[in-house]
């Protein structure tokens, strides 16, 4: 038999859109140019390891010309919840990264089981921030059976 080594994080994670939102926030993409927040979060369905962080640049240019803006990724063993979350990575956006660029880092592997999420935010730069685009992870298969995970229950 024969596994996916690498996938999309949407192989693995499903967005966790909570129910009084009225947007699809963490699909869309973020205004790293605007004041800092929370984008979102994705929720593990499969488990796996998480191995590269990234961000392309798609509506707008990046800009900080005294301090560049950064996303930031997490773990979350609880999903809405910051206890005990853990930093995957945190990418820093240098100045003038045109559209259609990807800023990425590889991380050490982090696994996630299921139920376990990945939480994205940014920080906004200094000096005329600007920039426009789609936060993303790639993730390497784990061939983990659902017994042995204690967030997993069978149905009746």
């Amino acid at each position: 038999m024969s596994y996916p080594q690498k996938g999309s994080m949407l192989d693995f994670f499903a967005p966790n859109i909570p129910l009084a939102t009225t947007t699809a926030g963490v699909m869309r993409e973020m205004d790293i140019g605007a004041s800092s927040g929370d984008h979102g979060e994705y929720v593990c369905f499969r488990p796996c390891s998480v191995s590269q962080v990234a961000f392309a640049l798609t509506g707008e240019l990046a800009g900080g010309t005294s301090v560049a803006p950064t996303v930031i990724f997490k773990k979350r063993p609880t999903p809405l919840s910051a206890t005990a979350e853990s930093a995957l990575g945190t990418l820093t956006i240098p100045d003038a990264t045109a559209v259609g660029k990807v800023v990425y880092k590889n991380i050490t592997p982090v696994d996630f089981a299921v139920g376990d999420s990945v939480e994205i935010s940014w920080t906004i730069g200094t000096g005329t921030p600007t920039g426009i685009g789609v936060a993303y992870f790639v993730c390497d298969y784990d061939p983990e059976e659902p017994g042995n995970n204690s967030d997993m229950i069978a149905s009746a």
